[in-house]
């Protein structure tokens, strides 16, 4: 990301934008961390989360969220992060085309703000790859990787998108590493967060 005097960045999502962890005991966004390490880039960096725990794309208050924050903010935000569609996926097993076209609903209202948009792929949970409750989470990501932006040209200096599928991985990981980073299966335990927010600094 790079240099500036200043810079506003919104981190729009549900639970893993909020920071949930330990049954909602604990929450520790990714944005403590990333706010961190931006300040070594920026004079001022202004970091506002709006994450809400168990929001999905397809519900009927994602998009309307969007809208009014975007609407009656004075700010104008540089930069809007997504990270959103896990319980659309795996809790309410949503189709993935439906999810990723309201998806882009989510990104248009970003660019009618003026704002570029950072769009994350949703890290693996609980269900192994070869489940067929990972099906549509998996899907849904290779829309994000293969079709928003071949799909959406004149924006394509507008959206980034950052593989959390590839670079927060659970499967893969040791025991004792596993149980370091992440918290109930979905959610991630602090140092989690914190690895995440690493991530997009250097994105």
């Amino acid at each position: 990301m790079a240099s500036a005097n200043h810079l506003n960045i919104l981190a729009f999502g549900a639970s893993l934008t909020e920071g949930f962890c330990s049954d909602g005991r604990l929450f520790h966004p990714y944005t403590i961390r990333l706010s961190q390490l931006l300040r070594s880039l920026c004079k001022t960096v202004d970091i506002n989360n709006a994450g809400l725990s168990g929001e999905a794309v397809l519900s009927d208050t994602m998009l309307p969220r969007l809208k009014r924050l975007l609407s009656l903010t004075k700010i104008k935000y540089d930069w809007i992060f997504i990270l959103a569609g896990t319980n659309d996926t795996i809790r309410d097993q949503q189709k993935a085309s439906r999810i990723f076209d309201g998806y882009k609903l989510l990104i248009n209202e970003c660019h009618n703000h003026g704002a570029r948009v950072l769009c994350m792929t949703l890290p693996e949970t609980f269900y192994p790859r070869e489940s067929p409750f990972d099906k549509q989470r998996q899907e849904f990501n290779r829309l994000l990787r293969e079709e928003l932006i071949s799909k959406d040209n004149d924006n394509n200096n507008n959206i980034i998108v950052l593989d959390l599928d590839r670079l927060l991985p659970q499967h893969s990981l040791s025991n004792v590493e596993r149980r370091q980073i992440w918290d109930d299966g979905i959610h991630l335990k602090p140092q989690g967060y914190d690895r995440l927010g690493i991530n997009l600094r250097y994105t």
